[in-house]
Order: structure tokens, then C-alpha cells, then sequence
């Protein structure tokens, strides 16, 4: 019985040291650095070897649909100082952002939103800038003609 005792502390160290080697082994990150190099990294595929989705007209009309809301209760709450010229002039860059980088796919709704984007170019999102009101105006019959309303939901105090 002493005798086994005596082989207690020894079973034990074999035993931790048993699993501190094999869980050095078993985590290939663990391991002791070398002196090769770390292996390259995969660049980015180029935008033109993107496979980007192709947008339907649901979604192209949802998306119409925010960015033109936003804009309505942008505009009303700027009128009612609710919020002041920078915080306006900042979501004003993101719905031209919106509409200047939408995925536009091949739909029946795409070239009006194509010259959307282009009337967008020639003078922003303003009132004042006729081009692009008509052209949204074009957007939203596409839509409607492919079974999708443009819908712009006004805010409490609005009428809504």
C-alpha cells in the first residue's frame, strides 16, 4: 500500500504533463513560431469580378420607397427646426448616396432609376432640381406598372 502512494505524485505529474503536450499538439496555433514567413493573403476580387445579386423590382421599389421617405420627413422636420442644417445637410448625402450607389439590376424598373441616377448627377436631390423630381416620378410608374408602389409614410404631426 505504501508502495503506491509513493507512485501517486509521479502518475500525477505524468498525467498533467501527459495532457500539456497534447493540447501543445492538438492547437496548430499554439505551437512555437518557425522562422518561414506567414503565408500570403488573398487580395479583394476586383468590383468587376464581384458577383453582386441582381436586384428585382420589389426590392428597387422598397428601396425608392425609403430613400424618398426619408427625404419627405427630412425636409418637413428641417422646416419645423426640428433638426438644424448640418444634421439635414448630412441626410441629404445619404440619400444621394442611396440613390447613386442603389444595385440597379436588369428589371423593368431599372432605366428609370438609371436616369434617376443620372438627373442625380446634374443637380442633387432638391426640390429645384426638375430633372430628378421627374425622374423620380418616372420611377415610381415603373414601379407601379411592375406591380410595386413607391410609398412614402409621413411622421406624427405630418397627417400621418
Amino acid at each position: 500500500m505504501i508502495h503506491a502512494i509513493e507512485r501517486a505524485p509521479l502518475v500525477i505529474t505524468l498525467s498533467v504533463l501527459a495532457l500539456a503536450l497534447s493540447a501543445c499538439t492538438s492547437n496548430p496555433g499554439a505551437s512555437a513560431p518557425t522562422s518561414k514567413s506567414a503565408p500570403a493573403t488573398t487580395q479583394p476580387p476586383a468590383d468587376s469580378e464581384l458577383m453582386l445579386p441582381d436586384a428585382d423590382a420589389p426590392h428597387l421599389c422598397g428601396q425608392v420607397s425609403a430613400l424618398e421617405g426619408i427625404r419627405y420627413r427630412s425636409d418637413w422636420e428641417h422646416d419645423q427646426g426640428l433638426i438644424d442644417d448640418v444634421e439635414y445637410s448630412s441626410r441629404v448625402a445619404a440619400i444621394e448616396d442611396g440613390w447613386r450607389y442603389m444595385v440597379v439590376g436588369g428589371t423593368d424598373v431599372s432605366p428609370a432609376i438609371k436616369d434617376a441616377q443620372q438627373a442625380l448627377a446634374s443637380g442633387g436631390i432638391g426640390y429645384e432640381n426638375t430633372q430628378f423630381q421627374r425622374a423620380v416620378g418616372d420611377v415610381a410608374g415603373a414601379c407601379d406598372e411592375a406591380g410595386s408602389l413607391v410609398s412614402v409614410s409621413a411622421l406624427p404631426g405630418q397627417g400621418g
